[in-house]
């Protein structure tokens, strides 16, 4: 499964490393069935899915903005992971 994580990368980390240590740890019980990659806010990717600000795309299609809550994703990743093993 595929996560993609939309941060500032021209910017000084500590702008988003407490986001990207939230996704961390939502997905760390996963980590042996998730790939993450972290992408630039300024990216094609970031324009395809109209992204402004930090944010997280599930599998290109489920977007969680930068105030997500924990347990919201972690649902989101059970419930796709759930549909591809079925």
């Amino acid at each position: 499964m595929k996560i993609q994580v939309f941060v500032p990368l021209g910017s000084c980390v500590c702008d988003f490393a407490p986001f990207m240590e939230k996704v961390g740890h939502a997905t760390a019980k996963f980590k042996d069935l998730v790939e993450i990659e972290t992408k630039s806010i300024k990216s094609k990717e970031a324009s395809k899915y109209r992204i402004q600000g930090m944010c997280i795309v599930v599998e290109e299609e489920m977007k969680f903005s930068v105030d997500f809550d924990e347990k919201e994703l972690e649902t989101a990743i059970m419930k796709k992971l759930s549909h591809k093993n079925a």
